[in-house]
């Protein structure tokens, strides 16, 4: 269980020059603004990207569907077809929709990459949560790539109401990783004995990707502990070399394990008096590696807390980073919170020693 206490281990904070970097730099690689294929009502074979429209109304998104269709509640599909503007660099990108009213279930080139809020029978919206899905790079192409966006409106607006980012886009700062270990990682919701241990066997266990919130993965409304695992190789000249391990935000709270040794935490910031709230959800997750506990084969274990609304290890980088690159990243975020008086001091400097 989580206590109350902030670290486990000796916290150094470390204020860093500037870097060309913004936190998190996105990159956009699709733009979706503009002119969509939209039709009523609810088919399965909308999803399929070789399904015509070509007698589907054209609306623009984002935008309330109801400057068109006048008090329309019920089903609703988008389509759009795009080219890349460039072929991304990363194993992963995020596709970013903006706020849909009320629940939308998403296809890129006929595969589902992801679902917020419950249809009927057992309905619930997801009104005010921001779209982000993290999906593949392989699920792209260069050109001919379909979107469609199944959406049901319960009442009031319906659709793709507004976006702060509209397309697909990818964090430039994966690029300052030596290791990239985003992807799919293994999860569960069970707690189980020796569950941080290398020899402990996880075959059995679901497939989640990270980074990207666990509710948007099939596990609405879920708050409580969860556990993550990562199996990974590294080249012969990573070792006897010094890494920090990255693993982005997390929301709220996680205790983390490389190869079955603790080294580090991020727990409860209101038990800390000058902080007026819970934070550390926004807070990047840096953790030096001891020398020598790096291996050619590895294992990482992390205990993850939520306490309400989103949970999990949601945004990047993630991966193995060198201590310049780890300098850069931890200098981004704390310009990103330059604002916030709460992180003036301790910010998001977390690396253990």
């Amino acid at each position: 269980m989580f206590g109350k206490l902030i670290i486990g281990t000796t916290l150094v904070l470390l204020t860093f020059s500037p870097t060309g970097l913004k936190a998190a730099d996105w990159r956009q690689v699709a733009e979706f603004q503009g002119t969509w294929q939209f039709t009523v009502g609810d088919d399965p074979e909308w999803s399929k990207p070789e399904t015509s429209t070509q007698d589907w109304d054209q609306i623009q998104a984002p935008g309330n569907w109801e400057r068109y269709y006048e008090k329309y509640n019920g089903y609703g599909w988008y389509r759009k077809s795009f080219n890349l503007k460039l072929m991304p660099k990363s194993n992963l990108v995020t596709v970013f929709l903006g706020y849909i009213d009320d629940v939308d279930e998403v296809f890129l080139n006929g595969q589902k990459i992801g679902q917020t809020g419950k249809f009927f029978p057992n309905y619930e919206t997801g009104y005010d949560k921001e779209r982000r899905y993290v999906i593949p790079t392989s699920l792209l192409k260069e050109s001919g790539n379909v979107i469609a966006i199944r959406v049901y409106d319960e009442a009031g607006e319906g659709g793709i109401i507004r976006a702060n980012r509209f397309g697909i886009y990818y964090d430039r700062e994966e690029e300052l990783l030596s290791l990239n270990l985003s992807g799919k990682w293994k999860f569960s919701t069970d707690d189980y004995f020796n569950i941080n241990s290398v020899n402990f066997d996880d075959s059995d266990w679901k497939e989640i990707s990270v980074p990207m919130t666990w509710e948007a993965q099939g596990y609405p409304n879920y708050d409580g502990e969860a556990f993550y695992r990562k199996h990974f190789s590294v080249p012969t000249s990573f070792l006897g070399r010094e890494f920090y391990l990255v693993l982005g935000k997390i929301d709220d709270f996680d205790e983390v394990y490389l190869n079955g040794k603790f080294i580090g935490r991020v727990e409860n910031l209101e038990a800390y008096s000058r902080f007026r709230r819970n934070n550390s959800y926004r807070l990047m997750r840096v953790y030096k590696i001891p020398k020598g506990l790096l291996k050619s084969q590895n294992v990482i274990s992390v205990r993850v807390g939520d306490v309400y609304l989103d949970g999990g290890i949601y945004e990047g980088p993630i991966g193995l980073a060198s201590p310049e690159a780890a300098e850069k990243i931890l200098s981004n975020h704390r310009r990103d919170n330059e604002g916030d008086w709460n992180f003036n001091i301790w910010n998001v400097f977390h690396i253990f020693d």
